[in-house]
Parts: C-alpha cells; structure tokens; sequence
C-alpha cells in the first residue's frame, strides 16, 4: 500500500511550555485526519503519578525527545512512510465501551530491570500480551538510545512492575474500554526487542 500524502501538520503547543505534551492533527489526502497526543519522554511518569492505583493507559501517544514543530513533522512523515501510513491509521481508532464480559485474571511475565509482560485474560477465555514498563525505565532507555522521537505498540506504564499493579490497570482497561486490550496487545516480542526493531529500522 502507498504511503498517505500528509497535507497539513497542525501542532498545537501547550499553554504551560513545560507540561511535556500537546495535540498533534494530521490531514491526509482524501479528507482523513489523525490526531494524538505527542508527549517528551518523561512526560509517562507525570500521567501515572496523577493517575489512582499506580499505572496509565490511554490513547497512543507519539514520543518526542523534543517537543517542537521539526521534531514532530519528522516523526509525522516517519509514521506515513511506515507500512502504507499504518500507525496513522491506528492511531485514529476510535475509543470503544466497557466491557460487558469483565476481567478474568491478570498476572506479570518475563519482568526483568524495569519491563515486563502483563498477561490478562477476560472471562470469556480471551487472552491478551501487553508490553509494560516503569516510566523511569522508559525515560532513560529512550534516551539512552539517542532516538528523537518513537512511534509504535502501545506501553502500559506500570508504577511499579508488579502482580498488584497489573491487575489494576487491566480491572480499568475492562472498566473503560475493552478495546484497550487490542490496541495494547502486542505478541511475540518484548518491549526492548520492539525498541531495537524501532531503532534498526531507522539507523
């Protein structure tokens, strides 16, 4: 599939210059917008702090190292060129409902420095892999690696990379929107293998 023609970037920078995160719509051609959050690298550790029971989740957010017009245009024309402007694409999706099925059990895997694989399963017998880490994890990794900016799989941002904390996130991903569990769920890798795919393919 070719890649989307972007006709427009609109940035919005935030009223607080120092809050770390603003709203990004992307026109494409053909009458299609895609708009999401572009946040800093450290801006993770702020959502989870405000956030009851230790964790975030929510819509994808584009990761900058620094949040300006040139950083974000390069990441916007990264995502188009990407597999036919597939991640435009899922970041546009739309939120969905609660789950009338509910959680079943939620439980960590493969948890080692600040990562882990939260594995839950709603009542119904359906299974989902999420990619998990500690915003301090994430922060220092990405800068770490020098990368301006990351697009990609969802990362459920866990205070603390334990059972507790991802029970309570996957109790809220099933209260909020069952949807969440698709659009986080990411088979096969890890978050550091993700990470090295990312990078790789951009060295």
């Amino acid at each position: 599939m070719p890649a989307p023609r972007v006709l427009d970037v609109r940035y919005t920078p935030p009223p607080d210059l120092n809050s770390g995160e603003a709203r990004v719509t992307v026109s494409l051609e053909g009458g299609k917008d895609s708009s999401f959050i572009a946040a800093t690298y450290d801006r993770p550790a702020a959502w989870v702090k405000a956030e009851k029971g230790g964790f975030w989740l929510g819509e994808p957010a584009l990761f900058v190292k620094r949040l300006d017009e040139a950083t974000v245009r390069a990441a916007v024309d990264a995502m188009a060129g990407h597999l036919g402007g597939y991640w435009l694409r899922y970041y546009r999706a739309l939120p969905g409902r609660p789950s009338t099925i509910g959680l079943g059990h939620a439980a960590l895997d493969r948890a080692q420095d600040g990562t882990a694989v939260v594995e839950a399963v709603l009542k119904d017998g359906r299974e989902f892999s999420m990619l998990a880490a500690t915003p301090e994890w994430w922060r220092a990794e990405l800068e770490r690696r020098g990368a301006p900016y990351y697009f990609g799989p969802l990362a459920l941002f866990l205070k603390k990379l334990d059972v507790a904390h991802a029970k309570r996130a996957a109790s809220a991903m099933a209260e909020r929107d069952e949807q969440l569990f698709c659009r986080y769920d990411t088979p096969r890798r890890t978050l550091p293998e993700v990470l090295d795919a990312f990078s790789s393919a951009r060295s």
